[in-house]
Parts: structure tokens; C-alpha cells; sequence
């Protein structure tokens, strides 16, 4: 689906559903170590590399609702994917000029359940392939070195957009992209449009996928050692036309700032935060399932999210306590208001850690018409091991609005007929969401030149029904191996 008002005013009360929950491990060029360990020569010189092939095998079973849908019936789901990933350097990869890169999926999915490692398993338009299926993820050509200056690049491609919050970009797209990473400062400007899928099982886009042109762009700075602050700006061209399974067709721009800082000393109260600011504003046309269509309606919203965190490190098990919240506008009518597109996501991306979603790693949000806080305890009982806990409480805007949650079909319908007739549909609270996670990386291992690693992460979610729902209660667990060298 697609989708000022006062953007600073949503500056949060205080500001980490799908199924399967595994590690976010990257590999390849744009992995935590962009230097792999490597054996020197017998005279001391560093090897000299023109391609590195990196693997990675990801195991994963659960227990939760069909179909990742809150109150359908619970079952057992699993899932098996290997994803090598291949990287070629022109003369060699010290000062390589030129670059080949390609990733790879291999699946099997006993389900059309969607793990939240998956890039971008925000759209709920989207057919999820089910059983064998082969994908391609990543394939494209990237010209480093422009001008001779290291810190200029150019690639073209399918290629991966991605961010610690997936708001803003969370998928792979065909595009064009021109890049700057200075000490000091990163970014990138970027024209993209998806075509296909290239994936064996289901290879054609959604209609909500189709035809829509971006225009991306972000500028980071890092204003002193521990803090950075940025901008980001999207145009969003849906040029697909009218269709009932493509309701809506937004046309427009989305922006934002950020702010984010880490290990930070100046304050008793806190040591880390990270805040995320957008708006929308643009046309859109809209659908209906007759195949009527009404075109032209002024669409504006905004959300804000984020947290801010103490680390304690001198206590046992350094715990770090977590204020936590987001906010977004309340819609006048369903044209209106902020909404992710098809390439975002509510998922939060750190490498070398595990993902989780916004609210939890069973919920998963369209962020729309929705308040949520809560708190976050994270420990680590060992180096190389977290325990963490997650509470979060999540509550509508407007209680006859969208529910921005996947749940039952049949009972989503039920919803919106009851609105529709002018029937109370409850009340505003969607309900509490508890978290808790353990993770578990072993400590790396140098084979023949490479690193290999393997990490664990079991988690069980709960939750709460409010009044806005009447799934009742629900629940997840999962388990999640992941093995890369």
C-alpha cells in the first residue's frame, strides 16, 4: 500500500509479525569489517585480493500465528536459506576502480509467514513465496574513485537501500546511485524503480509495487565524535494507474531529519539516543473495489519515533535501561496522514546485532494512526551475549481509523464493516507488547583467510489484546541460527 502540520511539534514523548526472528549479519562489501582477516606473505606484504565469495546459512523454526496474522490459528513454521554473495575488484580491492557485486537467496519456507530478517517484509501486498524458491538480491556495478577521489563513487543495479530504521528504506531496487563517504560526513543521491522480483516462485510485482519511480537522497554529518545528525528526502512518482488491488497512488515527497549519538559522556541521565523526524506531503488517488476512482486528494502527515538510553557499565551484566516511543498524526479521513510505501518497513537494523521491529518482533506496524512508548532492558551476561526485554504499549490515534497491525482478514473486515455502519469499535488501545531476547555470537574464527561466525537468537513475544482488537490474546517463539564465513 502508499500512501505541514507541525513535524517538530511530534517530537515524541521520549524517545528498539511477521515471524521467524533471526540476526541481521551482512556479508560482503557492506558487512560490519570491510577488511576480512588474511594471512600475510612470507615477506611481510599484505595479499593482494581481486575477489572475495562470502557464504551465509540462516536456520529457523517457530511457533506463532498462520500467515504471521494476529488471532489466526497457531502453527509450526520453519525455514532453511543459503545466501552466498560474490564481490570481483578491478586492478585489486586496496584501490580497486571497479566493482561486481551479487547476492543470492536459496530458499525453503514452509509458510508464507515472513521473518523479520528479511529486507523489507513490510508489504503486505507483496505474494510470499512458499517452499523452494531461488532469488536475487543484489547484482550491480559500482565505479569507486571518481575523479580520483576516494571518497566519490557510482554504482548501477540491483542494489540493497537499508538504514538502522527502516522508515525510510528497507528493500532492493534496480536504481542508480551516486555516493560520498567522508570521515566526517556520508551520503548519497539516488533515481530507482523496481521491475521484477527475480525470484523463481514469484517473479511479477504487486500491483502496488508497479511503476513507481523514487528519487532518494541523504546527507549524514558527524557534528562531534559521538553524535551525528542528517536529512533525507524521497519523491515518489506512482505512475501505475487505477486498479482495486492498487488502492492507493500517492505521488509526492516524504522528508526528514534525524539525530542519533552513542557512548555518550555529557550527561548522568543518558548515554545514547536516536530520534527520526518525517513528513508527507503530496496527491493521492484512490480506488475502490468497485474499480471507482477519486483523484487528486491533498495528503499530508508526519511521525516521530525513537529513544534514549543509559548504559550502565559498571555494573554486573552492564545493563542498558530504554525510554522508547513514537508518534504520527492523526488522519482527518483515509486519504490522508503518514503511511510507509512499499519499500519501507517498521524494522530496526543493527549490524552486528539481531533485528527487531519498532514495537516488537511479533507486531509488525505500517505507521499510521498510532501512538506507542514503553521501556527496554538490555543486558549482557557475557561479551559476546545479550538478555534483553521489551515492553511496549500501543494505542490508536483515532479508534475508527485504520489498524495499523496485520490481523485476521475476516475479522479486519468485520472492523471496517462495523465502521462503516456507525457501530463502536471498542476503543483506542491495540494493546501491550512484551519482548524477550537472547542472543548469543560466538566468538569469530580465522579459516583459510575469512571469519567465521555463528549466532543464536531465541525469542518469545507476547500480546496483550486491547479494546481495539478481538483476536484475543496472542503469541510467538522462535529460534534462529545463523552461520557466516
Amino acid at each position: 500500500m502508499k500512501a505541514h502540520h507541525s513535524l517538530f511539534g511530534a517530537l515524541l514523548a521520549l524517545t528498539p509479525v511477521y515471524t521467524a526472528l533471526a540476526a541481521e549479519e551482512i556479508t560482503g562489501p557492506e558487512a560490519d569489517s570491510n577488511e576480512p582477516v588474511r594471512v600475510a606473505a612470507n615477506d611481510g606484504s599484505e595479499p593482494v585480493i581481486t575477489s572475495e565469495f562470502f557464504n551465509k546459512l540462516t536456520l529457523q523454526t517457530g511457533y506463532g500465528p498462520e500467515n504471521s496474522q494476529v488471532g489466526r490459528s497457531r502453527e509450526m513454521f520453519y525455514s532453511l536459506r543459503y545466501e552466498p554473495s560474490f564481490v570481483w575488484y578491478s586492478p585489486e580491492k586496496r584501490w580497486a576502480k571497479w566493482q561486481v557485486y551479487g547476492r543470492l537467496w536459496l530458499d525453503y519456507d514452509s509458510s508464507q509467514s515472513i521473518s523479520v530478517q528479511n529486507e523489507n517484509a513490510n508489504s503486505v501486498d507483496r505474494e510470499q513465496p512458499e517452499g523452494w524458491y531461488a532469488e536475487m538480491r543484489e547484482l550491480y556495478v559500482k565505479r569507486n574513485l571518481l575523479g580520483d577521489d576516494p571518497r566519490f563513487s557510482l554504482s548501477a543495479g540491483r542494489q540493497r537501500y537499508f538504514d538502522d530504521y527502516g522508515i525510510w528504506w528497507d528493500d532492493s531496487l534496480e536504481s542508480l546511485r551516486f555516493n560520498y563517504n567522508d570521515t566526517f560526513a556520508h551520503g548519497f543521491l539516488a533515481v530507482a524503480q523496481k521491475f521484477y522480483n527475480y525470484n523463481s516462485d514469484v517473479n511479477t510485482l504487486a500491483d502496488s509495487e508497479e511503476r513507481t519511480t523514487y528519487l532518494m537522497g541523504e546527507y549524514a554529518y558527524r557534528w562531534s565524535e559521538h553524535n551525528w545528525a542528517g536529512v533525507r528526502l524521497m519523491h515518489e512518482d506512482d505512475h501505475s494507474g487505477h486498479d482495486p488491488e492498487d488502492r492507493y497512488d500517492f505521488t509526492g515527497m516524504r522528508y526528514g531529519l534525524f539525530f542519533k549519538a552513542d557512548d555518550l559522556q555529557v550527561s548522568p541521565l543518558f548515554s545514547d539516543y536516536h530520534v527520526e523526524l518525517a513528513g508527507l506531503d503530496g496527491e493521492i488517488d484512490n480506488t475502490d473495489g468497485k474499480g471507482i476512482t477519486s483523484t487528486g486528494h491533498s495528503t499530508r502527515g508526519w511521525a516521530a519515533l525513537g529513544e534514549i538510553g543509559k548504559r550502565f557499565h559498571d555494573l554486573p551484566w552492564t545493563p542498558r535501561v530504554a525510554l522508547r516511543g513514537g508518534l504520527t498524526d492523526k488522519p482527518s479521513d483515509d486519504n490522508d496522514g503518514f503511511r510507509l510505501n512499499t519499500i519501507q518497513s517498521d524494522r530496526i537494523t543493527r549490524q552486528g546485532s539481531y533485528s527487531t521491529r519498532l514495537t516488537s518482533s511479533f507486531v509488525s506496524l505500517d505507521l499510521r494512526n498510532l501512538s506507542y512508548y514503553g521501556f527496554a532492558l538490555e543486558t549482557q551476561p557475557t561479551p559476546r551475549s545479550a538478555l534483553d526485554l521489551r515492553l511496549t504499549e500501543l494505542k490508536l490515534r483515532d479508534a475508527e481509523g485504520t489498524l495499523p497491525i496485520r490481523i485476521d482478514g475476516d475479522q479486519r473486515s468485520a472492523r471496517n464493516q462495523a465502521i462503516n455502519q456507525g457501530t463502536p469499535t471498542g476503543g483506542k488501545t491495540v494493546g501491550q507488547m512484551l519482548d524477550l531476547n537472547y542472543y548469543w555470537k560466538m566468538f569469530p574464527v580465522a579459516i583459510d583467510g575469512k571469519h567465521l561466525d555463528v549466532n543464536t537468537l531465541v525469542s518469545a513475544s507476547y500480546l496483550n489484546a486491547g479494546n481495539a482488537l478481538d483476536t484475543g490474546d496472542d503469541y510467538q517463539l522462535t529460534l534462529g541460527v545463523v552461520i557466516s564465513y
